[in-house]
């Protein structure tokens, strides 16, 4: 069984909140841990909060050899590496994807201390969260999990103290990689010195503002191929608005440690044994 659905955030959580996304994926508990499907994500623009409700995630960068530590809520920081997971028999992922720069408003902690890694939620949020452990699990449905969730972000929102900044909706702009990037117009359409931008966008979003427009570049490339896997990488450079195709393969060797054409052999590797096992599933 196989379950995704993306979900709209509250009104009063749609400064903070960009969407939900749940990822249900059930397969069949006695095939060996070596044989289930390994999932590839590649680096995206966002900071997010994932919940967890059954069985912990697998997780290993590329290039590591260990997997990251796991709990039942962590606080994920703008990531720069791919990362491998492991779908374990019912893998269920919960995902608050938050606006640029609105996690360091809700939580208070800046960004920078998170790039490409992640924190134990209720380590900063406290005992608050424990009740959302103890009940997501027992949840009548997934859109019981949503409001389970969404409760939670309201209570923090209520305490919130921080506005939005216009270097935050500046960074949300940002997050259109065709939007125009020239550094002196972004810090002054943010009311900010260029040196005043750059440190402000480092501590709410984490990166410099080159490097998270680099990542928004990638993540479009990465979804056009997604939506039409017989379109040319070069014609996909270019949509992109890439100088040419070698600064692509560049930044997919930085963000996904492989090339273009790899990464997509692997995602299509996964699908096939993802569904297989999926199929086996229903028949047992």
């Amino acid at each position: 069984m196989v379950f995704f659905r993306e979900y709209t955030p509250h009104p009063a959580l749609q400064t903070f909140v960009r969407h939900y996304w749940i990822i249900h994926v059930q397969l069949d508990p006695k095939i060996p841990r070596e044989q289930l499907p390994q999932k590839p994500y590649p680096p995206s623009t966002e900071q997010c909060l994932y919940f967890y409700p059954y069985n912990l995630p697998h997780s290993v960068k590329v290039g590591n050899q260990a997997p990251e530590s796991a709990t039942a809520g962590i606080v994920v920081g703008q990531p720069l590496t791919r990362m491998n997971i492991t779908l374990n028999p019912n893998y269920l992922m919960l995902k608050v994807s938050f606006q640029p720069g609105a996690l360091f408003r809700l939580l208070g902690v800046p960004m920078n201390l998170l790039v490409d890694d992640h924190a134990d939620l209720e380590a900063i949020t406290g005992n608050l969260v424990n009740e959302v452990y103890e009940r997501l699990p027992e949840a009548a449905g997934y859109e019981a999990m949503i409001r389970l969730v969404e409760d939670f972000l309201l209570r923090k929102a209520a305490h919130c103290q921080a506005a939005v900044l216009p270097i935050d909706i500046v960074a949300q702009r940002m997050l259109d990689p065709k939007a125009y990037h020239q550094l002196d117009q972004l810090a002054n359409d943010a009311c900010l010195s260029i040196r005043q931008f750059e440190r402000k966008f480092r501590e709410r979003v984490g990166v410099s503002p080159k490097l998270f427009t680099r990542i928004a570049r990638f993540r479009q490339a990465y979804k056009l191929r997604e939506i039409d896997p017989n379109r040319s990488w070069l014609d996909i450079a270019y949509a992109c608005q890439y100088y040419d195709p070698n600064h692509l393969v560049k930044d997919f060797q930085q963000f996904a440690g492989t090339s273009p054409n790899q990464l997509f052999t692997e995602e299509l590797a996964h699908r096939e044994l993802r569904n297989a096992f999926i199929s086996r599933s229903g028949r047992s």
